[in-house]
């Protein structure tokens, strides 16, 4: 395999490249991060060499000449190819949140709508890919080891200290991560709506492992919460078609990009 690695800007990347690669591959350590690594290969680069070559120049994201450990639950994969269509759902999906209730009198759901609506509207989602992304685990087996083709976005993160919660409840947004606390202190805190899921919430994970996570009092079953999960408490009680607009959001929110 030839390959032909970059340290540079995107600006200075679009310049420079081989219009003949196969393989572009950006990394950050987050969406909003200023530093990014751009690799760029001219035959399809398996998985492995991508992590590698990553890593090798990661210290480029080091603050202050310190090092900042890689989450590796939360890293993630992206196919820049699905750009413009999670883009159209995205906005879908924000119009019906701003129209679901407006010709009903209920401030709570309507404040939930518009907090949830314009966290939406301030991130980016792109398809992730559910596979393994550390290097040990991939390294080992030629099946978690794919080829990649295309344009891709690799986010390698530090840990996260907060919690998202989002949907049905009146304070959308982050909150501080607490070991061992379970979603329905989480949920408690961020106000609940009256018509909302109470029975179930959605957890996922930072690896975007999708789990029905129980809140009643006679299904309570604890599941360990890491550390840049999210929260998802369903709408429910007020328009039949709810249940679209539930998981149109849950499936944005397996693909936000960190």
């Amino acid at each position: 395999m030839k390959r032909l690695m970059q340290l540079c800007s995107v600006l200075t990347l679009l310049c420079s490249q081989n219009i003949n690669a196969k393989t572009f591959v950006t990394v950050q350590q987050a969406i909003s991060a200023k530093t990014t690594i751009s690799l760029q290969y001219d035959q399809a680069p398996r998985l492995v060499q991508v992590i590698k070559d990553s890593l090798k120049n990661s210290h480029q994201f080091a603050t202050q000449n310190k090092p900042q450990h890689i989450y590796w639950l939360a890293a993630g994969l992206y196919d820049y190819s699905t750009e413009s269509e999670f883009q159209q759902t995205q906005q879908q999906v924000i119009a019906a949140l701003k129209t679901r209730y407006e010709d009903i009198d209920k401030p709570n759901n309507i404040l939930a709508l518009n907090t949830l609506s314009a966290w939406l509207n301030d991130n980016k989602f792109i398809k992730r890919e559910f596979i393994p992304l550390d290097y040990d685990s991939i390294r080992l087996k030629e099946e978690l080891n794919p080829r990649l083709q295309g344009r891709y976005l690799l986010t390698l993160p530090h840990k996260s200290e907060h919690v998202m919660v989002l949907g049905a409840v009146v304070k959308n947004g982050q909150q501080p991560f607490v070991i061992r606390q379970d979603a329905s202190e989480y949920l408690n805190k961020a106000m609940p709506l009256n018509d909302s899921e109470d029975n179930f919430a959605w957890l996922i994970q930072p690896d975007g492992k999708l789990e029905r996570y129980p809140i009643a009092y006679w299904n309570q079953h604890h599941i360990d919460i890491a550390p840049g999960a999210i929260i998802y408490l369903d709408f429910q009680g007020v328009r039949d078609n709810e249940q679209w607009l539930n998981q149109q959001v849950l499936e944005l929110l397996r693909h936000w990009i960190r």
